[in-house]
């Protein structure tokens, strides 16, 4: 049974996390709900699930029947002790499912590399074994998890957006920033000349800011999503239908 992969936009798609998740010899499904294809109705062939980023929002003030259904799956597949892992929107989407509260950042946009440290929680999860207490990764979010779910694990802070990734359990991940952007997807976010890019300090720093730090960010992204290959979802922990026990 396959992997599925919900991509929420074209600017945000699976990038690594599809790379080494198939190098481990996953089947993948990718259902690309921005041009309107349709979420699985139930999860009887669903294995693990990785929900991306896209421009939408997870607040509850902004009502979306796609973000529902989003929230009501993943409710369902982390009931049932799926694997799930929620990127940027996603993990807005994964913390909203399982009760944590989405809002507007008071601040303004999160945008490009920002310095963020594993919290003690962090530095013990199997996820981020071989990822340093402190590293550059890329935002790109106008919203925030301001409130984890009951009984989250904070994993990940940052100065200025704290709840930047969290566990629930022990196979509900939800990360706030991208580590599945490859070379592509960082040159593509970038280039851009929006308002998003100003509050990043405009092209030039997000460039100059991606070839002093890019190299180390997809270096870390790679080790990040074999560690999630391995540990949160196995070729070998799947097809047997059960799941990898994971220390935190």
């Amino acid at each position: 049974m396959p992997t599925l992969i919900i991509q929420n936009g074209a600017l945000s798609p699976p990038g690594l996390a599809l790379e080494v998740l198939r190098s481990h010899g996953h089947a993948i499904r990718v259902v690309e709900v921005f041009q309107g294809e349709a979420l699985p109705p139930d999860l009887d062939d669903v294995d693990s699930i990785i929900c991306c980023g896209g421009e939408q929002s997870a607040r509850k003030d902004v009502e979306d029947p796609l973000i529902q259904a989003e929230c009501d799956l993943l409710a369902q597949a982390h009931a049932a002790g799926i694997p799930i892992l929620g990127l940027c929107l996603g993990a807005q989407i994964l913390a909203r499912a399982l009760g944590g509260t989405v809002e507007r950042i008071k601040d303004g946009p999160e945008v490009g590399f920002v310095e963020l440290a594993l919290t003690p929680a962090g530095r013990e999860d199997a996820l981020y074994k071989g990822i340093p207490w402190w590293s550059h990764q890329y935002c790109w979010h106008e919203d925030e998890i301001t409130e984890l779910p009951p009984d989250a694990k904070l994993l990940v802070t940052g100065k200025d957006v704290t709840n930047q990734a969290f566990v629930v359990g022990t196979t509900s991940y939800g990360l706030q920033y991208h580590p599945e952007y490859g070379e592509e997807p960082l040159r593509e976010h970038s280039a851009r000349t929006d308002s998003f890019a100003e509050v990043g300090g405009g092209t030039e720093s997000l460039i100059r800011d991606l070839e002093l730090h890019g190299p180390a960010f997809m270096r870390h992204g790679l080790r990040f999503f074999e560690s999630v290959a391995l540990f949160l979802m196995p070729v070998d922990r799947l097809n047997a239908g059960i799941r990898r026990d994971l220390a935190h």
